[in-house]
């Protein structure tokens, strides 16, 4: 079974979001997954959730994996010629539709088992088994999703970019800098 859920930490552990991966994973069965998605972002194809079980089943042997999205500061997450910079949700339907429905693509995997270059968390999907396995999430806000991805190359856990998910994510997109350039908001469209 998948969890789904959005993390926000609680007054008491403020700026943690480790602690908030962790104590979510303590409540989940042995054999299940955890799926963490940003506040900030949303699926954007119906079936999302069955798409992300046949990954599981076509991909057994990867402990951890991360999606597409649209603004990120990991390059190789964001498909080629996407515009970054648009908010227009059915924009970002369209190709998501495109991603999950293009054959072979749908369950297939960019492996990331080497330190090439880390996943960021957007999304995190991970099983119970490599979250015990690699010691739990770190404490903090920043960079957990990276060291989580190195904590699994560390433990020789597969990581894999899931070719046929893209997910769409806001981050900043109210103005505030987004890879050093103020995202246009123009609020009389």
């Amino acid at each position: 079974m998948i969890h789904t859920y959005i993390p926000y930490a609680p007054e008491d552990h403020e700026g943690d979001i480790g602690w908030v991966y962790n104590n979510f994973m303590q409540h989940i069965n042995d054999d299940d997954w955890a799926c963490f998605l940003d506040h900030d972002a949303c699926f954007l194809t119906s079936d999302w959730y069955k798409q992300l079980t046949k990954i599981i089943k076509k991909n057994p042997d990867v402990g951890l994996f991360f999606p597409f999205t649209n603004r990120i500061g990991q390059p190789i997450q964001i498909p080629k010629n996407v515009d970054s910079n648009s908010h227009d949700i059915a924009y970002h339907r369209k190709i998501a539709s495109k991603i999950s429905d293009t054959g072979k693509y749908t369950t297939q995997i960019i492996p990331g088992d080497q330190n090439r270059w880390l996943l960021s968390g957007v999304v995190i999907l991970i099983s119970k088994q490599t979250w015990k396995k690699v010691g739990g999430f770190k404490s903090g806000f920043f960079g957990v999703d990276n060291n989580i991805h190195v904590a699994c190359n560390n433990k020789k856990i597969k990581v894999g970019l899931m070719n046929g998910v893209y997910v769409y994510h806001w981050y900043r997109g109210d103005g505030y800098k987004y890879n050093g350039k103020v995202a246009p908001v123009d609020f009389n469209q």
